[in-house]
């Protein structure tokens, strides 16, 4: 909502949502802006939370391990309760076709793919450019990856700016 790509009306259309965004306005009717959104999500997550902790401890109740091993052969024990695993399956479905997919969001991403595959390569290539501790690795393809994966995001922009000049 924030970055423009979401409206709130949109979020409308997702139960789980709607629920809590209208319980922040059945207690606080002034509230406006940025304010209401915070307090919805800060709902949502908090029940999130206390349904998983609660749908967890009754399946740990019904399955009852006496031991890690046991625990093991238990189907999943930490969970939602079915209605909320349905709720946050529609809430992200929902972001998936809405945010995640959004034109904007793909062609960032696709520019940040451009971006960690020329430094990939110009590493692989030229593993100079990398710390010593990097490129004196013997497996250069991985000391690579591993290079590029403690990278913040400005810091790669940064280093494919400098390097594909």
């Amino acid at each position: 909502v924030r970055s423009g790509l979401l409206t709130l009306e949109q979020l409308q259309e997702v139960s789980l949502f709607a629920r809590y965004h209208a319980q922040t306005f059945a207690e606080y009717p002034a509230l406006q802006g940025r304010r209401v959104l915070y307090e919805t999500i800060r709902r949502m997550l908090s029940d999130q939370v206390y349904d998983v902790i609660s749908a967890t401890r009754a399946a740990l109740t019904a399955h009852a391990p006496a031991s890690a091993d046991e625990a093991r052969q238990c189907p999943p024990l930490v969970q939602f309760s079915a209605a909320m695993y349905e709720e946050s399956k529609a809430l992200k479905s929902f972001l998936f076709r809405n945010l995640y997919r959004h034109p904007q969001v793909m062609k960032t991403t696709e520019g940040a793919r451009v971006v960690v595959q020329d430094l990939f390569l110009t590493y692989l290539n030229q593993p100079q450019e990398m710390p010593v501790a990097y490129a004196q690795r013997a497996d250069l393809p991985r000391a690579v990856a591993d290079y590029l994966s403690g990278m913040t995001d400005r810091f790669a922009t940064r280093e494919h700016a400098r390097l594909m000049a």
